[in-house]
């Protein structure tokens, strides 16, 4: 018996169709962005299947950053991502209100400590120098995205948290202390959220995210600030532009 070739070929695995299904009404607009998702019982009984195969599916499209899940409250059509340009040295403020967007950010802590090994180093000074230690959460329209960890050289600082914190630290740098940023040394990888971040962030221990340590220098040289970020994996896209090299 001669088989057919197409029938010959394995099954695709169930979840398959309910993704491709999301995913187009996603891509086209149909599902806008923030919308709600049918849970995973709706799903299922939607397209006949398992709870299984709709749960495949809802992560599959986490994992490509089509949507995203916020703990005890479901899942959600992701906005657009942010372009971000590692080599600028705007401001999450600046860079997001540019986009369209609205960023907005909650103090979560802000003390003056003695610099531990990790930040002595990044800001080259000594073990127990005064740093400003600073926890924030970043949202863009309403939904938090981001848990960042700024250490500031209180020397260049005077007085630093009398300043209102839930606003730009690179315009209150500007404004009251006169201190241009003007370079950025930078290292960014995926990582995972810990259960402190993820609680921050609404999502789950161990939720994929990326990882951004930024140590900024102002006009005169000097290291002003180390500045570690924990994003949401989906909420960022990196762009940069790359030129050949003149040869001599």
């Amino acid at each position: 018996m001669q088989l057919d070739p197409v029938s010959a070929l394995p099954r695709a695995p169930q979840y398959v169709h309910i993704r491709d299904s999301l995913a187009a009404r996603i891509e086209t607009g149909e599902l806008i962005a923030s919308a709600k998702l049918p849970s995973e019982r709706e799903l299922s009984e939607s397209f006949n299947t398992t709870r299984v195969a709709a749960r495949e599916a809802l992560l599959a499209l986490e994992t490509e950053g089509l949507i995203y899940r916020l703990d005890r409250r479901g899942w959600f059509v992701s906005p657009p991502r942010v372009i971000y340009n590692p080599r600028s040295t705007k401001s999450f403020m600046q860079y997001v209100t540019a986009q369209g967007r609205i960023p907005t950010t909650e103090l979560i802590s802000a003390e003056l400590i003695g610099a531990s090994d990790w930040a002595a180093k990044h800001l080259a000074i000594n073990v127990g120098d005064p740093v400003y230690s600073i926890w924030r959460r970043r949202f863009i329209d309403g939904r938090p995205v981001m848990v960042e960890h700024l250490r500031i050289n209180a020397a260049f600082f005077p007085d630093f948290l009398n300043n209102p914190l839930n606003h730009s630290i690179t315009e209150v740098m500007s404004q009251f202390y006169s201190v241009e940023l003007t370079r950025v040394k930078m290292n960014l990888y995926p990582s995972s959220l810990s259960a402190s971040q993820a609680r921050h962030l609404l999502v789950s221990p161990g939720t994929s995210g990326l990882y951004i340590c930024r140590s900024n220098h102002d006009q005169h040289g000097r290291i002003t600030d180390v500045d570690q970020e924990y994003w949401l994996h989906d909420v960022l896209e990196i762009s940069l532009e790359a030129r050949k090299e003149q040869s001599e």
